[in-house]
C-alpha cells in the first residue's frame, strides 16, 4: 500500500486585507518575527501598490533606522545591518534578468541574510526555490490585499504572526 507524501514543490497563499498605514506596519512586523537566515522574499505589484513600505516595515521591525531606509531604484540594492542583515533589491530598472544575474546576486541570495526583492515577477526565474512572493494589488483608496505565496512548512508559523500581531489571514 503506497501513501501519499506532501508536495515539496507544494505552495500554500495567504492573503490578508490591509486597509491602513497601520496595517501594512503590522504585516512587516509579522514577516520579520517568522524571518529567518536565507529567507528570499519577493515583491511584486503596480507602482504605488507599497512594496518599499512593506519593505520599509520589516526592516524597521529588524531594528534598521526608519531613515536609513531608501527604495534602492536608482542603486539596485541596499544593505543594512539589523537583527537579521537585509539586502533590498529593487529590479524595475532591469531590462532582463541576465542583467540581474550580471549583478552576481546569486551568493547573496543564498547568504545567512534576508532579501526582498521588488519587482520580483521580473526575475522570478532567478529566485531560489522557497522563496516566498508577496503580491500587493489596490483594492481601494488607501487599501490593497496582500497574497503570499510561501512552502506549506512556514505557512502556518506565518499565518499564527499574523493573527498575533492583529491581521487576519484567508
Amino acid at each position: 500500500m503506497s501513501t501519499l507524501q506532501p508536495d515539496a514543490n507544494a505552495a500554500a497563499e495567504l492573503q490578508a486585507s490591509l486597509t491602513t498605514e497601520a496595517d501594512t506596519e503590522r504585516l512587516g512586523q509579522a514577516i520579520a518575527a517568522v524571518a529567518h537566515p536565507g529567507l528570499v522574499i519577493g515583491l511584486v505589484g503596480p507602482l504605488g501598490a507599497g512594496k518599499t513600505r512593506l519593505v520599509r516595515a520589516i526592516a524597521e521591525a529588524l531594528g534598521v533606522d526608519p531613515a536609513a531606509i531608501a527604495s534602492p531604484t536608482f542603486v539596485l540594492v541596499h544593505e543594512y545591518d539589523a537583527r537579521l542583515p537585509i539586502r533590498h533589491f529593487d529590479v524595475y530598472r532591469l531590462k532582463s534578468p541576465a542583467e540581474f544575474e550580471d549583478l552576481a546576486v546569486a551568493e547573496d541570495l543564498e547568504a545567512d541574510g534576508l532579501c526582498l526583492v521588488e519587482w520580483a515577477d521580473r526575475v522570478a526565474s532567478l529566485l531560489p526555490m522557497g522563496a516566498w512572493m508577496i503580491r500587493l494589488e489596490s483594492t481601494g483608496p488607501g487599501s490593497r490585499r496582500a497574497s503570499i505565496t510561501l512552502p506549506p512548512v512556514q505557512s502556518q508559523a506565518l499565518q499564527a504572526s499574523l493573527q498575533a500581531h492583529g491581521l487576519h489571514a484567508d
